[in-house]
């Protein structure tokens, strides 16, 4: 067995040169083999009920395909040799592969028979890389749909298991393809469905497919290829670019700096995807034109992320129920631990963007409410920033803990790979004061970096010198404002409004709260808060405080809060601010037949964990909710 390279080809090389990754990797590349090993050879003859195919059009694009047996089963891969691989493949009207296949026999350029693939085993989340050749004088047509395909393996390479999320799989012969979209070339203007942007939007994967195509003066030392890949997230995490409508932008996240794919892209700007659905079996391919922009160009693009590569299709297709495999029914996905946050493109931001450095805000002062919960307040330059409530605040904290430096991987910290220190908290008072003062009511998260340095910080303040916390200004604890962003906001006139908070999902409320008490006696509006916590005291004391004066007589407050916490009397706690805020506990989860009075002709705003909002939206909907009524926030710390 030896290495299949003779060193990197010139994208890669190039690419690798820009991030400044070429010295480590200078002889990285001897690691790809020029054939399958034993283990790889079982892998993919034994585990896998399909692999992901890169496969050349007649007008020499990559498309991503599909290859599966056809009863959705491991079992329809055998390798006859070191050097081979015999896929007995099940297609389907619309993938790809037929077409391209249909057109092989005619091709007059050697480069249309490459071919890559991914064996890829989601459960396990292992995965091999191979890429070779079509064998066209071997592969057959046996059927309709079906093919003997041989593919002649000269390189392979095992890959890491980041960024792939975890499913288990049943098979599902029983399928009915059925073609929604087939655009092979897409004019120039021409905008993506709406379905079609959604299902990226809504996908956590995809596999990249490209094609080096070496240049005459290179040819003998770095032969043309095709490569296969997989590119896996937190669903959302590849966006489309609503400006034009079909421009597709993937974040690159820190992997084994091969470049291979992006060093593929580099030298041959083309590009296929395709976004699977494991549960419905529908597929999306396309092809297109692809760059990546590196730094400032693509932080144009994507704010903080400093690389991206930006596919403009030239062609698609959408095939609904094609997929002889699912995910198992009431299995859940199990998310990788190393997937970033989503990062929204630059044109999604409704809020105003910094330069990090542009804006500086200074932690003044710190209440800490419990162990693992406090609210710091900020203090910057009057009239720099406006802050609408509800609204978040984006902070950078890289100067203070310093940039992440390479891992391949980090088991003990999977989270810290792509993490860029920047962090988005909803602030909890009404705004940016006239001063430039602002709190933020955050909660420790467990294993996080940023809020585990502030916590520590402020706990061995507390130990030492408790009176510090009440005046920080002079500790000069600095950190960069990115930006300001949200429409999870209050209504600018006479709210009738349903709150709906899990657990420190009361923060955007608290803002709320204190912007409609300070409106003053003119004020008028209506509002319930539904609030699920197993701190009643707690969270009743931050929404207290939210009112700083005494509630205006138009306005009306009630608390509903649910908790299996043991709580005093409600006689002590609700006398505070008159008749104008009442509050009621009770025992337990939020009951389905509770929306159905208390909702009624109110604006419904919800924020908490998923499982909480998700059990919320479905009760609000039972009860006749209109979806239109009901404005969600994201919810992540």
């Amino acid at each position: 067995m030896s290495s299949a390279l003779q060193g990197w080809h010139p994208g890669e090389l190039a690419l690798q040169l820009k991030l400044g990754f070429a010295g480590p990797m200078t002889y990285v590349w001897s690691m790809i083999e020029d054939e399958l090993r034993e283990q790889h050879q079982v892998f993919h003859t034994t585990r896998l009920p399909f692999i992901p195919l890169t496969t050349i059009d007649s007008d020499g694009r990559p498309w991503a395909c599909m290859l599966a047996g056809a009863h959705g089963e491991p079992g329809f891969v055998t390798s006859p040799n070191v050097h081979a691989l015999r896929i007995q493949a099940h297609t389907w009207d619309g993938d790809p592969l037929v077409e391209n296949l249909s057109a092989w026999h005619n091709a007059s350029q050697r480069d249309r028979f490459l071919v890559a693939g991914l064996g890829i085993e989601l459960p396990t989340r292992r995965r091999n890389k191979f890429a070779g050749s079509l064998n066209p004088v071997k592969t057959t047509k046996t059927g309709e749909h079906e093919y003997d395909l041989y593919l002649d393996v000269n390189q392979a390479l095992g890959n890491c298991p980041k960024y792939i999320n975890v499913r288990e799989f049943v098979p599902h012969p029983d399928t009915h393809p059925s073609v929604v979209h087939r655009v092979h070339h897409m004019d120039p203007g021409m905008r993506l469905p709406d379905e079609v942007v959604d299902f990226i939007h809504q996908s956590d994967q995809h596999f990249l497919a490209t094609i080096y195509r070496a240049q005459a003066k290179d040819s003998l030392q770095f032969p043309s290829h095709a490569g296969m890949n997989h590119r896996g997230g937190l669903p959302g995490f590849v966006r489309v670019r609503p400006s034009d409508g079909r421009s597709i932008v993937i974040p690159d996240y820190s992997g084994n700096r091969f470049m291979q794919s992006l060093g593929n892209i580099e030298s041959t700007p083309l590009a296929g995807l395709m976004f699977c659905s494991f549960t419905t079996g529908d597929i999306l391919y396309i092809t297109g034109s692809a760059t990546t922009l590196l730094g400032e160009q693509s932080f144009e693009i994507m704010p903080r992320q400093p690389v991206v590569t930006v596919v403009d299709p030239t062609g698609f297709v959408f095939v609904r129920d094609a997929l002889p495999v699912r995910q198992a029914p009431g299995s859940k996905v199990i998310p990788s631990p190393y997937s970033p946050p989503i990062k929204l493109l630059k044109e999604e931001r409704t809020g105003e963007a910094f330069d990090s450095g542009l804006i500086k805000a200074r932690i003044s002062k710190v209440a800490i409410h419990t162990h693992d919960l406090a609210t710091f307040w900020f203090d910057t330059a009057p009239g720099a920033l406006k802050c609408r409530p509800g609204q978040a605040v984006a902070l950078d904290f890289s100067e203070l803990l310093g940039k992440p430096e390479y891992a391949h991987m980090a088991p003990l910290a999977p989270s810290s790979l792509n993490d860029d220190r920047v962090r988005t908290w909803t602030v909890s008072s009404a705004g940016v004061d006239e001063n430039g003062r602002f709190a933020m009511t955050m909660r420790e998260k467990q294993g996080g970096m940023v809020t585990g340095w502030l916590f520590s910080v402020i706990r061995k303040i507390d130990e030492k010198r408790p009176e510090v916390l009440d005046d920080m200004t002079p500790l000069a604890v600095d950190v960069g404002v990115v930006g300001v962003d949200g429409e999870f906001v209050l209504p600018e006139h006479d709210p009738k409004v349903l709150f709906i908070a899990g657990g420190i999902g009361v923060t955007p409320f608290m803002s709320m709260l204190s912007a409609l008490s300070a409106r003053g006696p003119s004020a008028t509006g209506d509002v319930v808060l539904t609030l699920a916590t197993r701190e009643p005291l707690v969270m009743l004391k931050l929404v207290r405080a939210s009112l700083t004066d005494i509630v205006p007589p138009g306005v009306r407050v009630h608390l509903d809060i649910f908790t299996n916490a043991k709580v005093p009397a409600l006689a002590e706690h609700e006398s505070a601010y008159g008749p104008g805020l009442s509050v009621t506990y009770h025992k337990g989860r939020v009951p389905r037949e509770y929306w159905k009075d208390v909702s009624s002709e109110r604006e419904v705003m919800i924020c908490g964990p998923g499982g909480f909002a998700d059990d919320a939206v479905d009760g609000l909907r039972a009860a006749g909710v209109p979806n239109n009524k009901i404005l969600r926030e994201g919810f992540a710390y």
